[in-house]
């Protein structure tokens, strides 16, 4: 029966730790980009005050601002995909030296350029909200493009305020006092670190997801992994441990900034014993914790304080979990509905009625 080894576990929980760091330095790339938009965007608007402008003039104004805003991002936006290849590249080395730890007599194979490029490209993102099913390319151009429409909507705001130039700047850019955090432009970094650590933890997952189809004569399913600590999510918590086939299910990342992973699931003819693996957690005070590699998010709550229960996931489901008489699977199974949308307590009630008795709720 295939099985998930509990060291491939140990080693990507360890791993996404590293990982995450890689997305705080490819979100801060941007940084010089919005240093290049700021500057052109000051240069421009400088030329003339926004309060001698005809109507014909502003509207010729809102076209440069446009374009100028443009163009920095197909620069970022060529930067960025390069990114993307490198760390495609890298985590499908990574995953094969991984499994190469535990698969005994194989050779494992990798995926070309081509096969991996498509899969970081031509499969769409899962996350929740408006951006679930688009491609990577949409995703950019959608995010990135916001940062037009605010600017330019600030402009066209100021001029029928009549506000002069240099305050419809002070709105673009923010105010010193501040250290600029009350800009528009603080909000276009903000959207160019959700770009960056969305499409990152989407590169890592299929780029994994490519080797193990290379290799799908001894890797059979596809197993989630959540991060075990109070910030993890009510879909990710939910997911983390459920194991799908490779060719379908659930993928991460499952909403904006998710930090969850996946590892393959073997076949057991090829996987060696790795007793004592664990993986990584946070415990109540922050405090980095290690636990046995196959606990389940809800088997890692369970032993956790009550107040952290709470916390984590709301004083209902904790009473539920501690005294609704459930598994930590069949708990997890009850928050979220047939496709993967996240129940709510009333949902959930009318699932396990027996359950919110014997808690008391």
């Amino acid at each position: 029966m295939p099985s998930a080894s509990p060291e491939l576990i140990e080693i990507e929980t360890r791993h996404q730790v590293f990982f995450e760091r890689l997305k705080t330095h490819d979100a801060n790339q941007f940084d010089s980009f919005l240093r290049r938009m700021d500057d052109d965007l000051r240069k421009q608007l400088t030329k003339k005050d926004i309060t001698e402008f005809t109507r014909a003039r502003l509207n010729r104004q809102l076209e440069f601002v446009g374009a100028l805003i443009d163009d920095v991002y197909q620069d970022y936006k060529r930067a960025w995909k390069a990114q993307l290849i490198d760390a495609g590249q890298y985590e499908a080395e990574f995953e094969q030296k991984s499994l190469n730890k535990v698969v005994i007599n194989r050779e494992l194979a990798l995926p070309t350029e081509t096969q991996l490029s498509a899969a970081i490209f031509g499969n769409p993102l899962s996350v929740e909200g408006i951006y679930q099913g688009a491609l990577l390319d949409q995703f950019f151009d959608d995010v990135s493009g916001n940062t037009k429409t605010r600017v330019t909507n600030a402009i066209r705001l100021g001029y029928a305020q009549g506000q002069t130039t240099q305050q419809v700047i002070q709105r673009i850019r923010g105010t010193a006092a501040r250290n600029y955090t009350d800009g528009l432009m603080n909000i276009s970094k903000r959207d160019a670190e959700i770009i960056a650590r969305t499409s990152l933890q989407h590169v890592s997952s299929r780029a994994r997801e490519a080797v193990w189809k290379r290799n799908s004569d001894i890797i059979k399913k596809v197993r989630i992994v959540a991060t075990l600590d109070n910030r993890t999510t009510q879909i990710c918590r939910s997911l983390d441990s459920q194991e799908f086939p490779i060719d379908s299910g659930p993928r991460p990342p499952f909403h904006i900034r998710c930090r969850t992973s996946t590892i393959a699931v073997l076949d057991d003819r090829f996987a060696i014993l790795d007793k004592g693996a664990t993986r990584a957690a946070r415990d109540a005070d922050g405090n980095s914790v290690s636990v046995p590699a196959k606990e389940t998010y809800y088997d890692w709550l369970k032993r956790q304080s009550a107040d952290f229960q709470d916390e984590v996931i709301g004083k209902a489901r904790g009473k539920l979990l501690r005294d609704g008489g459930l598994s930590s699977q069949r708990f997890a199974e009850l928050q979220l509905g047939k496709r993967f949308e996240p129940l709510n307590i009333e949902q959930i009630k009318k699932l396990e009625p027996l359950a919110f008795e014997r808690a008391g709720l």
